[in-house]
């Protein structure tokens, strides 16, 4: 398969697992907090890139808020389930991202990066307003 098809399926497989977590999020959360989700999806890169990918899912753990623990179970979802899975579906995300290599580690940031993506596009176009916070 040529490398341009291959990166290809993998966008589109980030970008329908993406619209789902989202649709999934809307569905679920009321008006509040879905405004309170694509705020957070919308920060989550930049906070990864300035402290790490450990450290920030060890925030949104910590926060625990009904929008946080939405987005950190979507990212386990998809870091147990993505083509190259990165993580054991039965694992704690945090613990799991804290124990990977160097490598690992890199491609987990990288694969968490590419898929908040496309759910913060997503989170734009299905969820009207910001959030207050």
């Amino acid at each position: 398969m040529p490398e341009s098809k291959i990166v290809s399926t993998l966008e589109q497989g980030r970008a329908a697992a993406a619209y789902g977590y989202v649709k999934d999020a809307v569905g679920q959360l009321g008006d509040k907090r879905k405004k309170e989700y694509k705020s957070y999806v919308k920060k989550l890169p930049v906070m990864i890139k300035t402290n790490g990918l450990g450290q920030t899912l060890a925030f949104i753990k910590a926060k625990g808020s009904d929008a946080y623990s939405k987005i950190y179970e979507q990212l386990k979802d998809w870091l147990s389930r993505c083509p190259n899975p990165i993580i054991g579906g039965g694992s704690d995300l945090v613990e799991a991202v804290i124990n990977l290599d160097s490598g690992e580690y890199r491609a987990a940031t990288s694969e968490t990066l590419s898929l908040l993506k496309w759910m913060r596009r997503f989170a734009d176009g299905m969820i009207e307003g910001e959030s207050n916070e």
